[in-house]
């Protein structure tokens, strides 16, 4: 899943419409980044212990993120995405 993901973002990013160079490298390095955290987040913290075909709690937050992350929303999917691993334990990826 989380290659269809940046697959998906990759797409996104080509055909997003943006005014100077300056933004779409800004936009294009927050999705990346976004994409990053994203599959973090389904890899480890949106799972069971118990494994892939466990029943997991769903995490409202972290659902919305994912999703705002896929649509290229990446402004509003970092600081939540980013909440969520830390509160969890982990360091996050550098940016950039």
């Amino acid at each position: 899943m989380s290659k269809a993901l940046a697959l998906s973002l990759l797409i996104a990013v080509i055909a997003l419409p943006t005014g100077s160079q300056a933004q779409r490298v800004a936009s294009a390095a927050d999705l990346r980044y976004c994409a990053q955290l994203s599959d973090l987040y389904i890899r480890y913290v949106g799972r069971s212990e118990h494994g892939p075909s466990a029943p997991v709690k769903p995490d409202v937050n972290g659902g919305v993120a994912l999703a705002k992350c896929h649509e290229g929303d990446a402004a509003a999917s970092i600081p939540i995405l980013e909440r969520k691993l830390l509160n969890a334990g982990f360091t996050l990826p550098p940016r950039g």
